[in-house]
């Protein structure tokens, strides 16, 4: 066997590799329009601690005349030391109660979801960003995620109870995407040039008001 062949054939069936490996791309030179547009999306823009955020991946934005897709592999990115994800995970995977796929994409005879998967993504790089892998692939040559606007996924977070942050940022890893096409005999893979990413505003930390429990001298003299 091809010794490409094999290697390709284990990346296809292992599944926290892809989150290294969409490191490795080929070099194009591609000028192009955008293919469509990722948003990243809360459902609040502000959060106190401890609570549980949304998340939605959005797509639109699609080029006329677009036949669609066999494939997407998006990584959407969080600053660790605000947020957290294990209740909703085991062993670094979402559970099925704790991911919804989009109305597009959750018919499990024509698509393959797979369950997100957290893990490093910047590796050898001190930083708390961590990312979540999104992959979903059409399951026959008659299936394609169709170019309309549309939800990719919706998924969890929570604030950290003892996070100091004011503000934090939940984004599109854009640089690992990789998105392939479904016109037939001529299917290929598109990267990061080929998607727009529309910036997310920060989401706010905000702390409830505490009360003291020390009376100030005015109260205590109107008590007395």
């Amino acid at each position: 066997m091809n010794t490409w062949t094999g290697f390709k054939k284990v990346v296809k069936t292992t599944r926290l590799l892809p989150l290294m490996m969409s490191m490795i791309r080929e070099v194009t030179v591609d000028s192009t329009a955008p293919a469509m547009s990722v948003e990243v999306t809360t459902d609040k823009s502000s959060y106190l601690p401890g609570d549980e955020v949304t998340v939605q991946v959005l797509l639109r934005d699609f080029a006329p005349n677009d036949h669609g897709y066999s494939y997407f592999n998006f990584i959407v990115q969080y600053d660790s030391q605000v947020f957290d994800n294990a209740e909703y995970t085991q062993q670094s995977v979402y559970t099925d109660a704790n991911y919804t796929p989009g109305d597009e994409v959750n018919n499990i005879f024509q698509f393959n979801f797979q369950n997100p998967v957290d893990g490093s993504i910047y590796l050898g790089m001190n930083t708390t960003m961590r990312g979540i892998d999104i992959q979903v692939e059409a399951a026959n040559k008659l299936s394609c995620i169709p170019a309309v606007d549309q939800t990719l996924v919706t998924f969890k977070l929570r604030v950290r109870e003892q996070t100091l942050a004011s503000s934090s940022t939940i984004s599109l890893a854009n640089e690992f995407t990789r998105i392939r096409t479904s016109e037939a005999g001529n299917s290929f893979y598109l990267y990061s040039p080929d998607v727009t990413e529309i910036t997310p505003a920060p989401v706010e930390i905000t702390r409830s008001p505490s009360v003291s429990v020390f009376s100030s001298p005015e109260s205590t003299n109107r008590l007395a």
